[in-house]
């Protein structure tokens, strides 16, 4: 019995501070502003992930320069 109470005082003095921990928060408490400036944000990452180095770039054999360009693959990890 004695250490069902030590368990559970332990249990009471964990911080909550100390560990991620995700609340639900009601979308419409959010300021208009925050919303505006984080769908800007998505947006410029958006536009980041659509672009591709030039990796033949100052080449100056046409051949090679089809053949660099053609090495120009999607990185499967960026999700495009």
């Amino acid at each position: 019995m004695d250490q069902n109470n030590n368990s559970q005082n332990n249990l009471n003095l964990l911080s909550e501070a100390n560990y991620l921990v995700t609340k639900a928060i009601s979308t419409s408490s959010l300021p208009q502003q925050k919303v505006s400036s984080d769908l800007d944000q998505l947006e410029k990452a958006e536009k980041k992930t659509e672009y591709k180095a030039n990796i033949a770039k100052g080449v100056k054999n046409p051949q090679v320069y089809i053949a660099m360009s053609a090495l120009r693959l999607a990185n499967p990890f960026k999700g495009y």
